[in-house]
């Protein structure tokens, strides 16, 4: 059998369009494909709500490692200077949508589960490849209900250049409605601009995130929790008073169990004035529970282990786990893409670790 290399994987990865999920049974066919070709017994689940699958597989018993992410990526941005579906190499980088996120990654685990004499393994790998990471973390959802469950060590393989991460702050996200009275501009009803109000709930919260701020966690980069107002929709006209707006707010999270009910709270108070609801569209806690195999992850890598500045599906499943992959971190950027050589050194690590776990 001709093994592929990382590169070569990534290539065939990134030619497949999966913006926002397309094509994602093409590239699971891919995936299935490729790890039966070693031996792997592979599944998948589909949701019925969008056919999307999430595809999982293990070659052999008692998985003492684990690798897992998503094969989603997000839209192309304005001023790509080389073709984001065509994987291009230059000045030592590899350009193409997903390569840092996360097709390196994934290109990465494929690899060195393929440069790994397999038969001389004790313990068994356990892959998951999930969908819909990007908006609404259905694909790792629809794992976990499933029940399937998780090897020993978990590697989710997002870009953080070779930089073990170790905890990840939690996410509260909000859609806020708030309800007025339409008339004319030039005879409102006081206390009935769905604007109006809105904008008083934002200033309410503003003053309360500087509050939040004053406590701080220095394993984060950004070490307090921070609020962001992410849309604000509502009105149709200059002259007229709105009757409806909509407010989209999240909260990112340090310590979810001593944060999260004052944060509730707050938003609870601050609303009793008007008349608007919510709805909560995801509730992820924070984690910080290093793994048992930094220090050998720190070694490898000559880099300390650190808190992860965003959410990942590592947040929603409980167990040993490192986030760690390929870099620089260039997702959601135009020209997105990794260097050859930390993904080289992402697969040899990922190599290392089977060895370490498994024989």
């Amino acid at each position: 059998m001709i093994v592929k290399t990382d590169k070569e994987i990534l290539r065939d990865l990134v030619a497949i369009n999966t913006i926002a999920d397309k094509n994602n049974k093409e590239i699971m066919d891919y995936i299935q494909n490729f790890l039966e070709s070693y031996g792997f017994v592979v599944k998948r689940i589909k949701n019925e709500d969008t056919g999307n699958e999430v595809i999982f597989g293990q070659y052999g018993e008692d998985a003492a490692i684990g690798f897992m992410g998503h094969t989603d990526t997000v839209d192309i941005t304005e001023g790509w200077v080389t073709d984001p579906f065509q994987l291009t190499e230059k000045d030592g980088n590899l350009y193409g949508l997903g390569a840092c996120d996360m097709k390196g990654g994934i290109a990465s685990a494929l690899a060195a589960i393929a440069s790994t004499d397999l038969s001389s393994l004790k313990k068994g790998i356990k892959v998951v490849w999930t969908y819909d990471e990007e908006i609404l973390f259905n694909g790792i959802k629809d794992y976990i209900n499933s029940g399937e469950g998780f090897a020993e060590h978990m590697i989710v393989c997002e870009p953080t250049d070779l930089v073990p991460m170790i905890g990840s702050k939690g996410l509260l996200e909000y859609i806020f409605t708030f309800n007025g009275v339409t008339t004319h501009s030039s005879t409102p009803i006081d206390g009935k601009s769905s604007n109006k109000n809105a904008v008083r709930f934002l200033n309410n919260m503003q003053d309360f995130e500087e509050e939040l701020r004053k406590n701080k966690t220095d394993m984060f980069a950004v070490p307090y929790p921070t609020m962001n107002i992410g849309i604000i929709n509502g009105g149709t006209s200059i002259n007229k008073v709105p009757d409806k707006t909509t407010v989209y707010l999240d909260f990112r999270i340090c310590n979810s169990e001593a944060e999260y009910p004052v944060i509730r709270k707050a938003v609870d108070n601050a609303l009793v004035p008007y008349d608007a609801s919510y709805e909560i569209i995801n509730d992820i806690p924070s984690f910080n529970k290093p793994s048992k195999h930094v220090s050998i992850y720190e070694e490898k890598t000559g880099n300390k282990g650190v808190s992860f500045f965003g959410i990942t599906e590592g947040s929603f499943f409980e167990g040993d786990k490192v986030i760690i992959g390929p870099g620089p971190m260039t997702a959601h950027e135009k020209n997105e893409h990794v260097s050859i050589e930390s993904l080289e050194k992402t697969t040899k690590l990922y190599c290392d670790m089977i060895e370490y776990l498994c024989k």
